[in-house]
Formats: structure tokens, sequence, C-alpha cells
């Protein structure tokens, strides 16, 4: 009989199964690293979803796919698991879900970055709590530890797993975080060998997560810690006494074994192709490490750059589209890049250059942000957590043509950016039906009308500049 955590699956070829399987993790690193992260910065919620789907989900698909006749264990691990099985794996998800929303607290708080308790939007909870345990799982539990432990062991096949679960991520302050989720995760796997099961613990570790996070969010680096190392303590011994109590083994270190993968005996029929494929996922391990380093690195100097200078604030870039509509109105669409976000704000105010404008719609990462009014033109806004990768704040607002100063002359426009800013450009285009046109260059539908850049220390105002407009019916101006 296999021991547990061990799969019996031999059909077919074996080497062909561990490439595939390599394969499909080769396809997640790169993908997920690459279009991926473009994906994300374009739009963040549907940019995480995609890529779990085209990344996570779809290697996995083709895997089982490919194999489905040749493996006669894969229909078992989708069957439902039992109410025992499923009550563990949620008293695992407890304890787990407190030590890694500890740690990462921790963490944050140790490079002197801010926790906030902003809630994020529906859209991103439905992509940690449903999407994301789902195709996660299909590919780490299902495909992967599964494969690797036929060809090695279960022990090394759940470290691999979950180190490789915990830097693919790609994000230095959230490393503890995923690699104790990765651990258990695959102690789950080993437990219970059911997708459902460690789905749902998956799953529910994120919900733990995002509902201790306000709660947990004020303490301190210490409490943090220690508030972790007992979650941890808790969750081996919720996984030591699953199938069998640990203390009728005597010494600690079996204890321990058992708790995480129950037996480490070698499976029977070695494969010798195991030892190809540890070399290629060490390769692959060492790279995934040296790139989480830098970006740790890269959040630990800013950090203390930021605590150093007493500021910290980030390079700002804003971009307005001003659109001149029919029945004198201004559409406008400011673009604020920043190149990292404020560290120590939980939200953010802007003011607009005219009181009689108004605010329709602000969007981050593709996700709409609440805004409410704090005076005339003034505005604020709360940050989304967790925040998406640094990029562009859309803010779409109008106001009257009749609000801009010295119509006689062309319009007059004032250059004041929503906050203050380093570099700061306006464009402005005219609808075919507006009324006016450029007074120099009639056939242009649009003009650059300011710009300027490298602005050292940020600044709001600008001053002011003609808009060099005419009626559409009037002479052309002579210079």
């Amino acid at each position: 009989m296999p021991t547990i955590g061990e799969t019996t699956t031999r059909a077919g070829n074996p080497a062909r199964r561990l490439a595939w399987a390599v394969g499909a993790l080769v396809w997640a690193v790169v993908g997920g690293w690459t279009v991926g992260a473009v994906l994300q910065f374009w739009r963040y919620v549907p940019g995480l979803l995609g890529s779990e789907l085209l990344f996570f989900a779809l290697p996995a698909a083709v895997f089982l796919w490919r194999w489905r006749w040749e493996d006669a264990e894969v229909g078992a691990a989708f069957r439902r698991p039992p109410v025992r099985e499923l009550g563990w794996s949620l008293m695992l998800a407890a304890a787990v879900g407190v030590a890694g929303t500890a740690l990462a607290v921790a963490g944050r708080r140790a490079l002197g970055l801010p926790v906030t308790a902003a809630p994020p939007s529906p859209g991103l909870v439905g992509v940690w709590v449903v999407a994301a345990p789902l195709a996660e799982t299909l590919l780490f539990r299902v495909v992967l530890q599964r494969t690797l432990a036929a060809a090695w062991r279960p022990g090394p096949a759940l470290a691999v797993t979950a180190a490789t679960f915990g830097l693919i991520q790609g994000s230095g302050t959230r490393l503890a975080e995923t690699l104790l989720l990765g651990v258990f995760s695959g102690v789950v796997w080993v437990k219970t060998g059911r997708f459902w099961a460690c789905a749902g613990f998956h799953a529910a570790v994120n919900a733990v997560g995002l509902g201790l996070w306000p709660a947990l969010g004020g303490l301190s680096v210490t409490l943090a810690g220690l508030l972790a190392a007992g979650g941890m303590a808790a969750a081996l011994i919720v996984a030591g006494y699953w199938l069998e109590p640990v203390w009728r083994l005597r010494r600690w270190r079996d204890r321990l074994r058992w708790a995480l993968v129950g037996s480490d005996a070698p499976p029977r029929e070695p494969m010798p192709v195991g030892r190809i494929a540890g070399w290629v996922l060490g390769g692959l391990l060492a790279t995934m490490a040296v790139l989480n380093g830098v970006v740790a690195s890269g959040e630990w100097r800013a950090a203390r750059a930021h605590r150093q200078s007493g500021a910290g604030g980030p390079e700002v870039r804003q971009r307005d589209e001003w659109r001149l509509e029919a029945e004198g109105r201004i559409a406008v669409r400011s673009r604020i890049e920043f190149t990292r976000w404020p560290l120590e704000r939980e939200g953010l105010t802007f003011a607009l250059a005219y009181p009689e404008a108004g605010v329709s719609l602000v969007l981050l990462a593709g996700e709409e942000l609440a805004v409410r009014p704090l005076g005339a033109g003034t505005f604020g806004l709360v940050w989304p957590r967790p925040m998406p990768p640094p990029g562009t704040l859309e803010v779409y607002w109008s106001l009257p043509l009749s609000a801009l100063e010295a119509p006689e002359q062309g319009f007059r426009v004032r250059l004041q950016a929503l906050v203050p800013v380093h570099a700061f450009a306006l464009r402005l285009m005219l609808a075919p039906d507006c009324g006016y046109v450029f007074a120099r260059a009639p056939e242009r539908p649009a003009d650059l009308i300011f710009s300027t850049s490298f602005q050292r220390p940020a600044r709001r105002d600008f001053g002011s500049c003609g808009l060099g407009l005419r009626p559409a019916g009037a002479a052309a101006v002579t210079p």
C-alpha cells in the first residue's frame, strides 16, 4: 500500500509525464512574470483574473487532458472529500490564516511600510477567494505535487512545490506569507489527496486574511511576530493530530515529519528522470529567488529613503486630455502617473482648478474608487488594499466652457494639476460640433496646449495659457 502523499500512478511514460508537469510550471512562471505583469499593470483585477486562467488553470488543464487516459488516479483527486476532512481543512485554514496575516503585517512594519485597512473591491475578493484557489490548486497540487511525489518522495515534492508557490508571487513583503500558505496547502494535499479539500483550504485562508487584516494592522513588529508564531504552532498541532495523535511518536522530528508529510518513505519503482527534473526545478527556483530578492531589496531601499528624507513622495506626472464638446461643455480625463504609491497615506486628496467642475469617475487599475467631496473643487478618495503595482490614477471630470477666462481672446485656462506633480501636460481636442476651431490651424482636431517636465520640487500651479480658439464661422486670424 502506498504511504500518505504518495501516488501509485505508473501508467504511460513517467519521464514524459514529469516533463509535462515541469513544462506547465515553467509556462506559469514565465508567462505570469511577463504577460501577466503587463495585464495587471493595465487593469489590475481583470489582469489578475486573466493571469490565473492563462498561466495556472490553462497549463494544468492541458496536462490533465493530455494524460486523462493514462492516469488512473486523477479522477479520485476530484471526488468530493469526506466532511471530516473538510472540517480538518477549515481548522487548519483558521490557524494558517492568522499566522499568514500576522507575518504580512510584521513584514510591512519591518520595512517601514504602512498597513492600511481600506476594504478591497468585490472583484478582487472574488479573484482571491474563488478564482485563485481553484486555478492554483489545480496546477500546484493536482499536477505538480502529485507528479513530483511519484518521481521523488512526498517530503521533497511538498518542499519544492511550496517554494515555487511562494516565489512565483514575486513580492518581497508577501514572501513569508505565501511560503506558509504553500507549505500547508501541500500538507492538506498529503492528508487528503483531494482537489476540493485543498481549494477550500486555500479559499478559507484568503478569506480569514481579508477579515483579519483591519484588526491586525495596528500591531507592532514584535506582537505580529508573536501572533504569527502562535498561529504556526497551532497549524502544526492541527496537522499533527489530523490522522493520528502525534504524542504516540517519541521524537519531535518524527512528529514534525508526520504532521507535514505523514511518511517520507521512497515510492515504489523510483524514477531516474526525477534527477533531471530536480536540476531544472532547482535552476528555476534559484532564478525566482534572485528576482524576489531584487524586489525585496527595492522595497527596502524605497522605505529607507522615505524614512531618511522625511517626505519620500513618489515622482508624479499628470497628463490632461480636454475635449470641447457641443453645448459648451468640456470633458476632461486627468491621468496621474505614479512611479510608486505614497507610503504613508491611506488616501489621496486632490483639487480641481475650477470650483464649478465636477468629478464623474475615478479609476485605479480598472477599478472604480469611491470619491467624496471635501469642499469647492476638492475631493478625497481612499486607496484600495492591497495596492496594485504603481501605475496610473484616472480622474474623469467636466466643467462648462463659460468657466474659462477671457472668452473674447480665445479663452485662457488655468494650468493647475490635481496634486503636486513633477511633470504636467495638457492636450485639447475639439469635437466636430463644438462650434470652435483653433484660430491658427482650423483644420486641426487637437493640439498640445502646454507641456513641462522635471519640476523640482513638485508643484500644482503652472500659471495659465491661452487656448487660441475662435468660433467656427469667424474669420481666420492673420499673423
